[in-house]
């Protein structure tokens, strides 16, 4: 009799030490994205990010320097409305409890506290103070080698245009019989280049 109540006591306790588990391993969440000023970059990236669609929106409406009063009021007006939406489902107060989840799903305990001592420690502090500035310059490194690469990737695409404009009437000779062309295997397939425009 009281093996069937003992057994029915722990089974409803180990809800409650999950529970307990996945809200230790939450506190321990928050106190991450707050070591790692979460809330500082997301809204970095934010302000970065007003700045590019506030700059295509005016490309895109060739109003930059033609506007009158009233059209930069309306484009001003609909930038603040679209910005005001991108940040309502994409700044850190939206995001912030589902990063917590995905934090407190993915790691245990036992690695959550290693990376708390990690980022409290003297090495674990400068690595988050550096992290912006390593981030914006290993940006610049990439778009700088982008830059140099652009030029090299447009003379491949232009080979490429030739020799496959080349290779077209190749292709069309490939359609005479087998037996006029000196030299050709008669049972090796035969390659076709299909150009589409």
């Amino acid at each position: 009799m009281k093996r069937p109540s003992l057994l029915l006591c722990l089974l409803l306790c180990l809800p409650l030490t999950a529970h307990a588990d996945e809200a230790s391993r939450r506190v321990k969440a928050q106190e991450m994205v707050t070591l790692l000023h979460m809330d500082t970059l997301m809204q970095q990236m934010m302000d970065t990010m007003q700045k590019q669609m506030s700059s295509n929106l005016r490309q895109l409406c060739a109003c930059d320097k033609t506007a009158t009063p009233q059209q930069q009021a309306l484009l001003d007006d609909f930038t603040k409305k679209a910005f005001a939406l991108v940040e309502s489902r994409m700044g850190w107060k939206s995001l912030e409890p589902e990063i917590l989840d995905l934090y407190a799903r993915t790691f245990n305990d036992e690695e959550l506290d290693g990376m708390l001592a990690f980022y409290k420690s003297p090495a674990g502090v400068s690595m988050i103070t550096k992290m912006p500035t390593i981030t914006t310059q290993a940006a610049q490194i990439s778009q700088s080698k982008m830059s140099a690469l652009i030029p090299e990737m447009q003379k491949m695409i232009q080979d490429f245009a030739k020799a496959e404009s080349d290779a077209a009437p190749a292709s069309a000779n490939s359609g005479k019989s087998q037996s006029d062309q000196s030299g050709s295997d008669q049972n090796a397939p035969q390659k076709q280049i299909i150009i589409t425009q």
